[in-house]
């Protein structure tokens, strides 16, 4: 199973501050290396980090050591990232790109934080995307 991983799991992962830091590290421990991501996920992790003022350098070690990779070109997919976004008005372009990214993976999970969005969002058009996220509160 090849494990996709959006924005929310790698700042929690990496900022001990963060509500669901706890969650991620135990989610990342039984993920099989690597993780597949794309930039524009990158990006939001990168602000929000700064955000909170937490190094960044470590998320470029996830992708040295291979345990993150990137795996996605916007623009080979930006007609369906487009269709996508005019679709669901909430959906951003890392989650766009998240959903295209499932679409190629067909043996695929999500590894996100943001539970309500995932569970509209649909791959393919009609699919459920299976994902992995915090439990409800």
């Amino acid at each position: 199973m090849i494990t996709i991983c959006d924005t929310g799991p790698l700042v929690a992962y990496l900022n001990r501050n963060d509500a669901h830091h706890a969650w991620a590290v135990a989610v990342m421990k039984h993920v099989r290396p690597p993780m597949l991501t794309c930039e524009p996920v990158l990006t939001e992790a990168v602000y929000f980090l700064r955000e909170d003022d937490v190094e960044v350098d470590p998320l470029f070690q996830l992708l040295e050591r291979e345990a993150l990779r990137l795996d996605f070109d916007i623009w080979t997919h930006w007609p369906r990232i487009r269709t996508l976004m005019a679709r669901y008005r909430q959906m951003d372009l890392a989650d766009a790109s998240i959903v295209v990214m499932s679409e190629s993976h067909t043996r695929s999970q999500v590894l996100t934080v943001d539970r309500r969005d995932f569970s509209v969002y649909r791959r393919n058009d009609r699919q459920v995307i299976d994902f992995i996220a915090p439990p409800k509160r």
